[in-house]
């Protein structure tokens, strides 16, 4: 039975899709506060054929309308949905107008094969044209690889989109772009946020396989009036959100402040600024920054770091050995290590996916420092906390660098701002106030704009204000006068020295 609505309660629904979870959350907006609610959630993966990985996107459909239904059933009418998932992948639709198979997944290494054929002019070019450094997931190159190697399911394609926007089509039959998400595929000019048209004609592709995008807020359409039937549900709307999970995540951090620095904490780290306008220009290739869009025409100025990936890593190969550790005895090794602690860099590839982490973090320290490879738990632990922290504050200091705007404080959001001791840890490190939370940050980013597309009288510091004011936020390193505490500098001197050997 649904749940009363009383006064102006409306009942927003974010579909928040991942690249290990499917999520359908409802936020319910009492006009001063959002609460949140996780109706349904269940695992996503790839499915791998004939040595290629494919997303089974029926299954994600099917799973997202179980979650509609569930938060009709809850909580009555639902006002609007906004959808966010991971980025750069695409669906095909063909002339007919139906779907021409499953998504393929960006681990293929269609994109590898494609990228490794572009000379250093080319790629020079592709980052001065869009803003958008060049990488083997990019859809650009995956776009190249399909047409390379799949020939017959490029030459039939009518329409290509992207992961949101097919899931968009599939719920409502329009067919609708929207700029964070686009802004993955590298063929997006990010002064104007429109497809660069020097990118299509280097590259050979026809700009009106594309959608323009669309404002955030705007309409996508109504539910499928099938899909209502099938449900036993009113049909809703399905508003325009940024539909890049990161770019939905920046939305919910809690700060007026413009040009905030922000670090989207989860498996990876997605370190970064809000701006106005994208910096394209040498030195912010040379650093690995992209610019891809946000909210409301916004810029996320951000770099991929390692992130929690690596701890979790550590603390499930301890299970291995010894039974269950929890989180809490993690940091209690961390706090109990007193003696001198090795650094290593998390974002060296030998990291990404090595068959043992512990085992990749000695050799790593054994090669690249004076300590032994046989580090006791406790010191492998603090290394891992310190490293981290150690590269948080690497990129902190870059963005610094490249935008000329000094910071005091860094807003940590996601999951991974849950971990107390290393947002301590990074507070000390960066010299800078730590404010945690929202954890729930991509699906309350989503609900936030879905909010202002219906409230019209909101603009992103307002939706940012009524976030502070919902969600738990927890601050780090600043007592009550705002001074920060700063931990010794020769640990990150020591990160520094591995990142530039003489």
């Amino acid at each position: 039975m649904a749940l009363s609505r009383t006064g102006m309660n409306r009942c927003h629904v974010a579909f928040d899709c991942g690249n290990s979870s499917i999520r359908v959350v409802a936020g319910i907006f009492d006009g001063s506060s959002i609460s949140t609610h996780v109706v349904h959630q269940v695992p996503n993966e790839t499915i791998a054929v004939n040595g290629l990985e494919y997303w089974d996107i029926l299954y994600i459909f099917k799973e997202l309308q179980k979650g509609l239904k569930k938060s009709f059933l809850e909580f009555g009418r639902i006002d609007s949905v906004g959808i966010a998932t991971w980025g750069i992948d695409f669906g095909i639709i063909g002339r007919s107008g139906q779907m021409l198979g499953n998504p393929l997944c960006y681990r293929n290494q269609l994109g590898q094969e494609m990228l490794g054929r572009l000379t250093a002019s080319q790629k020079d070019d592709l980052f001065n044209a869009t803003g958008i450094p060049e990488h083997p997931m990019n859809t650009l190159y995956q776009i190249l690889g399909v047409r390379e190697f799949l020939p017959e399911l490029f030459g039939a394609a009518e329409t290509i989109l992207l992961i949101p926007e097919l899931l968009a089509w599939l719920f409502t039959g329009t067919m609708r772009g929207e700029s964070s998400i686009d802004s993955t595929t590298q063929m997006m000019d990010m002064r104007d946020k429109r497809w660069s048209a020097r990118v299509m004609k280097s590259f050979d592709i026809q700009q009106n396989l594309f959608p323009e995008p669309i404002a955030h807020g705007a309409s996508y359409g109504m539910l499928r009036e099938s899909i209502a039937a099938d449900l036993r549900m009113p049909p809703c709307e399905f508003l325009c959100v940024p539909s890049h999970d990161t770019a939905s995540a920046v939305v919910s951090v809690p700060t007026e402040e413009d040009g905030f620095l922000f670090i989207s904490s989860g498996t990876w780290s997605l370190i970064g600024s809000e701006m106005r306008r994208p910096v394209i220009d040498a030195r912010v290739r040379k650093f690995g920054f992209a610019n891809e869009g946000g909210a409301f025409d916004t810029i996320t100025f951000l770099k991929n770091s390692a992130g929690m990936h690596i701890l979790q890593n550590i603390k499930n190969e301890l299970e291995e050995e010894s039974g269950t550790v929890a989180w809490d005895e993690l940091v209690v090794m961390a706090e109990q290590y007193d003696g001198d602690v090795p650094v290593f860099d998390p974002n060296d590839p030998v990291f990404y996916n090595p068959p043992k982490m512990i085992d990749a973090i000695k050799g790593y320290v054994s090669r690249h420092t004076r300590q032994p490879g046989s580090l006791s738990s406790r010191q492998l632990v603090a290394s891992a906390y310190t490293s981290l922290a150690c590269s948080y504050r690497k990129t902190v200091d870059d963005i610094e660098t490249l935008t000329g705007i000094k910071h005091d404080a860094i807003h940590i959001i996601g999951g991974g701002c849950r971990n107390e001791y290393l947002n301590r840890m990074t507070a000390e490190l960066t010299c800078k106030e730590v404010i945690a939370g929202p954890d729930e940050a991509t699906s309350i980013g989503n609900l936030g704009v879905q909010i202002m597309g219906r409230e019209g009288n909101l603009d992103l510091a307002g939706i940012r204000r009524i976030i502070a004011s919902s969600q738990r936020i927890k601050r780090f390193n600043a007592d009550d006068g705002g001074k920060v505490a700063c931990r010794d500098k020769s640990v990150y001197d020591d990160y520094l020295r591995l990142l530039s050997p003489m």
